[in-house]
Formats: C-alpha cells, sequence, structure tokens
C-alpha cells in the first residue's frame, strides 16, 4: 500500500484514501476555456473544508451600483476567486497547524 500526503494539512494516508480535488470546478475550468485544471491530493477532512470554504467566500455575482442589479461573474474572474480562495485556505491551514 502506497503512502500519499495531503498537500494541505500533511497528514499521511494511502492512496486510495486521499481526494483528488480540482482547485477550479470542471465547470468553471471549461467555461474559461481551461483543459486540464490542477488538481491537488487532500485528505478527506481538507477536502470537505475547502469545499465549505468555496461555498462560503466564492461570490457567483457581483452588484452593479449603476445598474442596481447583480451580474454573473465571468469564468476568468470565477477562475481567480477560485484560486484565490485556495492559497487563503492553505495560507489558514499551515498556521492553524503551524506548519
Amino acid at each position: 500500500m502506497k503512502e500519499r500526503i495531503c498537500q494541505t494539512c500533511g497528514c499521511s494516508l494511502s492512496q486510495e484514501n486521499l481526494v483528488r480535488h480540482r482547485i477550479i470546478p470542471e465547470s468553471v475550468a471549461t467555461g474559461a476555456g481551461i483543459s486540464g485544471a490542477r488538481t491537488v491530493a487532500l485528505c478527506p477532512n481538507c477536502s470537505q473544508e475547502v469545499q465549505n470554504w468555496y461555498a462560503k467566500k466564492v461570490l457567483h455575482m457581483n452588484y452593479d451600483e449603476v445598474t442596481r442589479r447583480f451580474k454573473p461573474k465571468s469564468p476568468a474572474e470565477l477562475v481567480k476567486e477560485y484560486e484565490g480562495v485556495y492559497k487563503t485556505f492553505v495560507r489558514y491551514k499551515k498556521v492553524a497547524l503551524k506548519i
């Protein structure tokens, strides 16, 4: 059984127990014209935690002050937002775990 390490918290698990996590969801990557978006190996806990961060921190709409309406973000804007949230999550985990 081959051991692998979670790329966020550093815990060691068997390869079967790690989750292959897409930093940018496939639908967003496709919309932005990105093929083969970057993936990372995460433990189930970190995978669930980063999904929760995405749900809370990635905003799919911008508020337009002029029209006073919400407008959807472009795929390129969403790519930047997902990448930013993931980077912030990794920094948070490293500080929390003092890695």
